[in-house]
């Protein structure tokens, strides 16, 4: 009897496959989605707000991804772009005071236009005035405006939702903030080329210049949409209750050696490549886009990781990991494979600092929580603060190699310092789960 034919699979069949299960998921990943828009409810007034915070988001990456270059091509150095980013973090915390006292005395929606109307003229007034002593100044004030629209944000999307959907209107808060910054990054690196067709004359740092006044005035749309919320007062503020527990301060010393370790080279990613490994702009926007990328998919991977090993145990590694890639970064010279371990370098920090927090709510009292919230704050805009300005310099003076080495050093010292002040695991069973991450490195200058 013969033996009927094998059926021999045509080559494109796999691709096909594979195709058709990529299609079928996304289908189902978009069902979902749809499903929780109308199970949740989300009303008209949180996506008004939603649309202002897009359009302020979208300025701020594109004005954040140019601006250290725009300061290269007018003379700076690293050790001038070190400066600003003290300046930002100091201003940071002079803006995060008086947010909550001025949305409480005027009201959360002309707190939030105030705050949108200043974030404007402060950055435009940085691309238009590249006097040092004014760029300095600016800085301050425009870090300042911007922290202070991201603290009224808050309680915001808290008013324009409910109980059943909070949670998720701060997820789709987080996920819009983290998705823009893919696209913006990528959209900031061909603004320039795009205005060097209509001005073909203009130079590099011009280009630039006029890029950063685009981003200000995407930010100045989102005037239109937060002017039609509608927001009530804002509770009167409770008694803050700081905490007196050990954990806190041992806590508090690790967090200070670890954001001094971090501080230290990623507000000068940008630079490094423009300068270090000489990229093109577009290949600097597309290396930046897909480090967003990469955090959204850490976060995506947190949750799993701290259920498999534990909290603290999660955290020490993840500081490792960075440790290592910012190693393997001093000697890289190629700028593909400097910018892949730059992404797989992002991701290690998205995975160790929300877990950070996560541990810190967890290890305080309730009534302590946010008092606890903004010493930690605190603790690392002063080092970062006091980082940059040092890691500047020694940019400049060193070079990149040798700083970065140093920088892999004290970021490994921070994840053992970590380790031994924070000290055992907690309990088996008491292991928390980090829900959501705060979007912390997606604001600011």
């Amino acid at each position: 009897m013969d033996k009927p034919p094998l059926h021999v699979a045509e080559p494109a069949a796999p691709l096909n496959f594979v195709g058709s299960r990529l299609r079928s998921m996304l289908r189902a990943l978009w069902e979902d989605f749809r499903r929780s828009l109308t199970t949740n409810g989300l009303g008209r007034q949180f996506w008004t707000y939603l649309a202002a915070a897009s359009l302020f988001n979208t300025g701020m990456f594109i004005f954040f991804f140019l601006y250290n270059l725009f300061l290269l091509d007018y003379g700076y150095t690293e050790r001038f772009l070190g400066q600003v980013r003290s300046a930002n973090a100091l201003g940071g915390i002079a803006g995060a005071i008086p947010a909550g006292i001025l949305a409480q005395r005027f009201g959360l929606r002309s707190a939030m236009l105030l705050y949108l109307v200043l974030v404007v003229l402060f950055s435009a007034s940085l691309a238009l005035f590249v006097s040092s002593a004014l760029q300095l100044c600016l800085a301050f004030l425009a870090s300042a405006a911007a922290i202070a629209w991201s603290v009224c944000t808050l309680p915001a999307v808290a008013q324009l939702t409910t109980e059943q959907n909070r949670s998720f209107g701060f997820s789709v808060n987080t996920a819009s903030g983290i998705g823009l910054g893919v696209v913006s990054s990528l959209a900031g690196s061909r603004l320039p080329a795009s205005l060097a067709r209509i001005v073909p004359t203009a130079t590099s740092g011009q280009l630039k210049q006029e890029a950063l006044l685009v981003a200000c005035g995407i930010i100045a749309f989102a005037v239109w949409p937060a002017s039609r919320l509608r927001l009530g007062p804002l509770p009167a503020s409770e008694k803050k209750l700081y905490p007196r527990n050990p954990f806190v301060f041992r806590f508090l010393a690790a967090m200070c050696v670890w954001s001094f370790a971090t501080s230290a080279f990623s507000p000068f990613f940008n630079a490094y490549c423009a300068k270090y490994l000489r990229m093109p702009l577009g290949q600097i926007g597309v290396a930046f886009s897909a480090s967003q990328l990469s955090s959204m998919l850490a976060i995506v991977a947190v949750p799993l990781l701290f259920r498999k090993v534990g909290l603290v145990t999660g955290i020490t590694f993840a500081q490792i990991a960075a440790a290592a890639s910012l190693g393997l970064l001093a000697r890289m010279s190629a700028a593909s494979g400097a910018a892949a371990v730059y992404v797989i370098y992002t991701a290690f920090l998205w995975i160790s600092e929300p877990g950070m927090f996560t541990l810190l709510m967890n290890r305080v009292e309730a009534s302590e929580r946010s008092s606890a919230s903004a010493l930690n704050l605190l603790v690392m805009s002063l080092s970062g603060a006091i980082a940059a300005p040092l890691a500047g310099g020694s940019f400049a003076r060193y070079g990149y190699p040798a700083v970065l080495g140093v920088t892999a050093v004290v970021t490994l010292t921070a994840a053992c310092l970590f380790r031994l002040l924070v000290g055992r695991e907690l309990l088996p069973g008491a292991q928390p789960v980090l829900k959501e991450a705060p979007a912390s490195r997606f604001v600011g200058l």
